[in-house]
């Protein structure tokens, strides 16, 4: 019964981060533009670099596939298991799986949308939460990677005091520790990612760079 149940968890583990790390985004711009999302704008094979600079039209459908594999791989874990931990974690392989995708090499998104289907299928209020993190962080600080790391704070805050469960807080760390590396310019030094640079637009926090 131990090896069923342990097998069983497995499976689903597998599974999310394989859903996870399907490049729909990357196989849209494939097929109706014939572009390689890897080698324009900021070489993010994800929605925003797909809206930007393949087809507004084709980001939307993109954004929701990427939207739905973050949240089916909780639903279906809590469904099977009905248990909290396994399917957090399933959630979160969805979106470690979008970042590191083995399809792409194990290159990827930056897990907005996948971790947003995620805290979706969590708790849809999660998402004001989100919002107001990334929202007042990139408009006082102007700082994409402070306002990602805001937004995950507010989530698993909201969540630990809807909740009274410490678990969030934790998930909360490991989404972090997930999805930061893909914010981290590496032809700079940690310093200069992380600065605060007030003179930056906010719409310009939201256009991919060339890279």
């Amino acid at each position: 019964m131990l090896e069923t149940v342990y097998l069983k968890e497995i499976i689903i583990f597998i599974f999310s981060f394989f859903l996870g790390s399907i490049p729909f985004c990357y196989i849209i711009a494939k097929l109706v533009r014939k572009k390689d999302l890897k080698k324009i704008g900021d070489k993010n094979p994800g929605g925003w670099n797909l809206v930007f600079n393949v087809s507004k039209w084709w980001g939307v459908p993109g954004i929701i596939l990427d939207i739905s594999k973050g949240a089916a791989p909780y639903l279906l874990a809590m469904y099977y298991t009905d248990s909290l931990l396994i399917s957090a974690i399933a959630g979160c392989l969805a979106v470690a799986g979008h970042n590191y995708s083995p399809f792409l090499k194990f290159n990827g998104g930056k897990g907005i949308a996948t971790s947003l289907g995620f805290f979706l299928a969590l708790n849809p209020f999660s998402i004001i939460a989100y919002g107001f993190g990334i929202v007042s962080v990139l408009f006082l600080l102007k700082s994409m990677i402070w306002g990602v790391i805001a937004a995950i704070i507010c989530v698993s805050l909201f969540l630990l005091i809807l909740t009274g469960k410490l678990f969030y807080i934790f998930m909360g760390l490991f989404l972090i520790i997930i999805i930061l590396p893909k914010y981290i310019n590496y032809s700079k030094s940690l310093k200069e990612n992380f600065r605060i640079d007030r003179k930056t637009k906010v719409k310009d926090l939201f256009t991919p760079k060339i890279r």
